[in-house]
């Protein structure tokens, strides 16, 4: 606030001051000057609202380089695919329309813009639009180093394959007469017990229980089966094999006298 006297009067050679009024007078502030860019980002966000494509990111890569097409400066490297658009007019509003009749705001693969601003020397406004797609970040290798690779490092030893069970290690064959002699052969590397079984759906049975060594063979010998009979042979063998209890053998067949 100042103080300002309005005037000041002589009467009979005595300078008598009269002070009529002060006035008081409020300073305005300094009023700060638009920001040029902000009708243009104004300007490209609603045109992109009016497409189905995401929201545009604004980039200051991207406004650098639209600044430096409207003040002819060259180009400025940006990480990704860039495309400038421009237009000169008067008023700004022109040339902002024109530079939105160029850019291609409805193509979904841009995510991010930047805008330049130009007043030149004839009082013509120069608006540039950057539309841009960042490169996709290069997949970050693991580093880590691989101890067996390292100097002095003992490889580590390929594991086993896992041990698997013989499943089909028994034969069986006749030798007939008066008496059957059975004939068991083991090729696996397993010693084991053996049941063999004989039915007929008429005549009795017959049930033994025998040993077999690993890669061994068995003898048994059986009843002659009643002329014209049939008897169903079943020849099982089991033996402990990795600490568990398993069939390594398993031979069924009809046999007729």
């Amino acid at each position: 606030m100042i103080l300002r006297p309005l005037a000041s009067v002589t009467m009979g050679g005595n300078l008598l001051c009269v002070t009529l009024l002060l006035v008081m007078t409020q300073l305005s502030p300094v009023a700060h000057a638009d920001d040029p860019l902000g009708p243009i980002r104004a300007a490209v966000n609603g045109e992109r609202a009016k497409t189905p494509c995401p929201a545009l990111k604004y980039s200051s890569a991207l406004e650098a380089a639209a600044q430096a097409k409207a003040r002819d400066q060259g180009d400025v490297v940006y990480l990704g695919r860039k495309t400038l658009f421009g237009a000169y007019g008067d008023p700004q509003a022109a040339a902002i329309s024109g530079a939105l009749e160029q850019a291609t705001i409805s193509d979904c693969s841009y995510t991010e813009y930047g805008v330049g601003f130009l007043r030149d020397d004839t009082d013509r406004d120069w608006v540039y639009i950057a539309l841009g797609t960042p490169r996709p970040e290069a997949p970050r290798l693991d580093t880590t180093p691989d101890p067996a690779a390292l100097p002095g490092s003992v490889p580590s030893p390929t594991p086993a394959p896992p041990k698997v069970a013989p499943t089909d290690a028994i034969r069986v064959s006749f030798d007939k007469g008066l008496t059957w002699t059975v004939n068991v052969t083991n090729s696996a590397d397993l010693p084991g017990q053996c049941t063999f079984v004989s039915k007929n759906p008429v005549l009795p049975g017959t049930t033994k229980n025998f040993t077999i060594e690993r890669n061994g063979t068995a003898t048994l010998t059986v009843l002659a089966p009643p002329p014209f009979s049939t008897y169903h042979v079943v020849v099982s063998c089991h033996g402990t094999f990795d600490g568990r209890d398993v069939e390594f053998g398993r031979v069924e067949q009809d046999v007729s006298a």
